[in-house]
């Protein structure tokens, strides 16, 4: 089954008709144009060859498809990779989940039904839709494909880190070091490596050593090549650990405001709310008697 297809039974979700229409400004008429013209340029340089006209007639269908088959390739991952700056860059997964969506309908009968999937669960879950990435995904994980395997697990593995729970991520990292090393992308390695740190952070963080996970997670947030989505991820990580509340609040409020539509800035608002409470509830009453 095609992802787009998959999504709608699973989940519901359709794509929206803002999103259509970019992705046809983005996508659909770059193709055609670029495909016209390329195809125009090889007409040019078979015509300058002296080839005779009816010789060219021959084989317009075998160039028209390659460049077809090429332009639609080149075209699709530069819209993917502005799908993906729309997380890692400005921190935004909520419309790269609706941009995404439109992508695979439109796209529908050349998109790798896997990948499809897990871009899409992928934009859940930096939404905190933890279960609903969960659930779309359950079926690549009995599949035989290493490859799905890999997304899988990987995919759970960033969920379980986000949940805080530390028994699903050593789970899924042991899962991911027993998969075959055939048919893994080649950047399954520097991924695994990613979870095993994340899952040691983690675990001095419940297993009574806030500080240090502090330190740790203060590292990457602060780190001068660190992606915002990733600096808001562990700033929100770090104000778990952080014993000093002019801190804690320091990394709070850079969240909220930094975090764009990721669950990091809902949780971060929602903690400073509640702190702004508390503050309330716990200021003494003005017992000033009145002149």
């Amino acid at each position: 089954m095609r992802a787009y297809e998959r999504i709608v039974e699973v989940l519901g979700d359709e794509a929206d008709a803002e999103s259509r229409e970019w992705v046809r400004r983005k996508y659909t008429v770059r193709v055609r144009v670029a495909g016209v013209a390329a195809f125009a340029f090889f007409v040019m340089i078979m015509g300058m060859s002296g080839t005779p006209w009816f010789a060219i007639s021959t084989f317009v269908l075998l160039p028209l498809m390659i460049v077809a088959v090429f332009f639609g390739v080149f075209m699709r991952g530069s819209v993917n990779k502005g799908l993906t700056r729309l997380i890692d860059d400005d921190c935004d997964p909520l419309l790269c989940a609706r941009r995404t969506l439109a992508l695979l309908e439109k796209d529908k009968k050349n998109a790798d039904p896997h990948s499809g999937l897990f871009s899409y669960a992928y934009a859940l879950r930096w939404q905190g839709k933890w279960n609903e990435a969960a659930k779309l995904m359950r079926d690549l994980e009995d599949d035989p494909d290493p490859q799905s395997g890999f997304l899988y697990h990987n995919l759970m593995a960033y969920c379980a880190f986000d949940k805080r729970d530390l028994k699903g991520l050593t789970a899924e990292v042991k899962a991911l070091k027993e998969l075959p090393s055939e048919g893994l992308p080649k950047d399954a390695p520097a991924h695994i490596a990613e979870h095993v740190a994340l899952r040691d952070m983690l675990a001095k963080e419940l297993n009574g050593k806030p500080s240090k996970a502090a330190a740790g997670y203060i590292q990457v947030a602060d780190g001068p090549k660190a992606l915002p989505a990733h600096r808001v991820l562990f700033s929100l990580k770090a104000a778990d650990c952080l014993a000093d509340p002019a801190e804690r609040h320091a990394r709070l409020t850079y969240v909220g405001e930094q975090g764009g539509t990721t669950w990091c800035a809902a949780e971060a608002k929602k903690r400073l709310e509640k702190e702004s409470r508390k503050k309330l509830t716990d200021a003494p009453a003005d017992t000033t008697a009145s002149l």
